[in-house]
């Protein structure tokens, strides 16, 4: 682990930074597209075939991408990881709340960026795994029930509440949301529903219910789970600030209500 910098997260060398892995992530030509809600075959173990790579032009027809939101003056405090093909993130707080995206980077893109202005936004802790590979990234991919990275079993264990950020499948502009902790859940849906935006019942498969998924082992034993589709990560990271920042107001306005 690298020692700790200190971050201004709208500062303009931290979202230069941020644009810039976003568009390296756009840039890549990879194989594989999907246009349904859930269109793999058969019942996958939990969280498994979720997300795969997409070709740059799923996410590049919606403009440049961005996600600069102004939210104020918020500093979080980042270590950054270097494996090589995957590298860890991570932001501790003294929140007992924390924001995760075990799939970031390249493997399920988007994830990263919404953990870190959730995070950021509620000075909320932070963990991302990110895949960085110039292809193939979806072998980085574990499910959430099989995840057991030592920082995020951590980090997560010592936390309360967990908000576990997932992309699946789907053109339309929905979410999923599941895990355990269903009292949060109902907030996070009527939240979302409120702020304009599409909930849809999680299949069994995404549902985030296993007691060892990730989200499941804070000291609740119970978190929450969000799966959010190809079409709205699409347009969070096309330059529509609006409604990133109204997504991320939502969630927090539900989490913080807690």
């Amino acid at each position: 682990m690298s020692g700790k910098t200190t971050y201004d997260f709208f500062s303009s060398a931290r979202l230069t930074a941020c644009c810039c892995l976003i568009i390296s992530m756009f840039t890549q030509s990879t194989a594989g597209t999907f246009d349904g809600i859930d269109d793999k075959p058969g019942k996958p173990s939990e969280n498994t075939g979720c997300e795969t790579e997409t070709s740059a032009t799923d996410f590049g027809s919606y403009g440049t991408p961005t996600h600069m939101m102004d939210f104020g003056d918020i500093e979080m405090q980042t270590d950054m990881a270097d494996f090589g093909d995957y590298k860890i993130e991570t932001g501790k707080t003294d929140s007992d709340i924390i924001v995760i995206a075990i799939h970031g980077g390249k493997i399920e893109r988007g994830t990263t960026e919404l953990a870190c202005a959730l995070s950021s936004h509620n000075n909320y802790n932070y963990y991302s795994y990110q895949g960085v590979k110039s292809k193939e990234n979806l072998a980085l991919h574990v499910a959430s029930d099989q995840f057991a990275e030592p920082t995020a079993l951590k980090m997560v264990s010592e936390s309360k509440t967990t908000l576990s950020i997932h992309g699946c499948t789907g053109l339309r502009e929905f979410t999923y949301v599941g895990g355990l902790d269903t009292e949060l859940g109902n907030k996070i849906k009527d939240a979302l529903t409120r702020y304009g935006f599409t909930v849809l019942p999680a299949p069994e498969h995404l549902a985030g219910t296993a007691k060892n998924n990730i989200a499941n082992r804070n000291r609740r034993g119970a978190g929450i789970q969000l799966e959010i589709s190809k079409g709205l990560r699409a347009r969070f990271l096309s330059g529509d600030n609006d409604s990133l920042k109204n997504y991320v107001l939502a969630i927090s306005e539900a989490v913080n209500s807690i």
